[in-house]
């Protein structure tokens, strides 16, 4: 069947109907969801809590998140938790080391555990309805810094697509980053465009699938493509994250791609400046065990310096690590 993830179809004027939330555990190769299933590797069993939450909107007063010259106010995480943990970039994240991982009460590995915060659209809506408009116009908030919104149980249980239909009601907010590296945010092309204030962010670590196969997988790298130039096509604003920049097959080939993906932005991060305490997480990581070599990073400030030479005297933008994320300004994703 066609969609706007393959390309094939123009971008909806209606917002699909909600799919029933369900309480399954497992995934299946053979489903009609093959490419959100596709990506898990080995065990296809997960752990899954439906538990209301208290809060859905964290304040960032320090680090990554609160840096400058643009930091964000807040940062809204639907889950607990990624699915894509069992794919190569659950190796090295760092969110299988922060305390909400730690106390949520899993005893499954990272990867292999979700909670779902089914409350998290109403607690959304509640937040943004009694706040103070001078208060509502100065959030930034990024979704998400510790799980992917688009994480495989998304399809189900569709808290992100929930939380996306509160921010359309309103328009004044600052800015919404919305980040992921899964195709399963084109099914929402509808709503981020009437928020006008949102920005689709897609991971795109490399440009090398046999790499990433070599590893564990994860979601493919011409379906984020496809995305990012989908969104661009429905006059979404889009940027691209090469975060953690990986080992890519020439720098003139991926970082022309990126140049010419459509993305108004493009950031380069690094393992070690990007994990949040100078690689220190990273070492602690499977990826260290994985790839000996992480700490030599120079391909990520290589392919850095090229974009910004190829960049100059264009409209876009070339960011770098903390700098590079916190580097938007009002209401804008260029």
């Amino acid at each position: 069947m066609a969609s706007i993830a393959d390309g094939n179809l123009p971008c909806p004027t209606k917002a699909h109907g909600r799919l029933p939330s369900t309480v399954a555990i497992g995934y299946t190769r053979s489903s009609e969801h093959a490419l959100d299933n596709s990506i898990i590797q080995g065990d296809m069993s997960m752990e899954i809590l439906l538990k209301e939450a208290k809060s859905i909107l964290t304040p960032q007063r320090n680090g990554f998140l609160a840096a400058k010259p643009y930091p964000f106010t807040h940062s809204l995480s639907a889950y607990v938790g990624c699915g894509f943990g069992q794919t190569t970039c659950g190796l090295y994240c760092y969110a299988q080391f922060l305390p909400n991982w730690h106390f949520s009460g899993f005893t499954a590995d990272w990867g292999h555990a979700v909670q779902v915060k089914t409350n998290a659209a109403q607690l959304l809506a509640k937040a943004l309805s009694t706040m103070k408009p001078q208060a509502r116009q100065k959030l930034r908030i990024f979704m998400s810094s510790t799980t992917d919104p688009y994480q495989p149980l998304e399809r189900q249980h569709q808290i992100t697509r929930q939380c996306l239909e509160v921010f359309a009601d309103y328009s004044d907010l600052d800015l919404l980053i919305i980040q992921t590296r899964s195709p399963l945010a084109a099914r929402d092309f509808s709503l981020m465009e009437k928020i006008p204030y949102a920005c689709l962010s897609v991971s795109i670590e490399t440009d090398d699938q046999t790499y990433l196969k070599r590893l564990k997988g994860g979601p493919p790298l011409e379906k984020r493509w496809e995305l990012v130039r989908d969104a661009r096509a429905c006059g979404i604003q889009a940027q691209i994250t090469v975060s953690p920049c990986l080992p890519y097959t020439g720098i003139e080939e991926f970082g022309q791609r990126l140049l010419q993906s459509g993305a108004h932005r493009l950031i380069v991060d690094s393992l070690t400046a990007g994990d949040g305490v100078g690689g220190e997480r990273t070492a602690r990581s499977p990826f260290a065990k994985a790839e000996p070599g992480w700490r030599d990073t120079s391909h990520a400030q290589r392919l850095y310096n090229y974009l910004r030479e190829q960049a100059s005297g264009t409209k876009i933008s070339i960011g770098w690590s903390i700098a590079g994320f916190c580097g938007i300004g009002t209401s804008s994703c260029n």
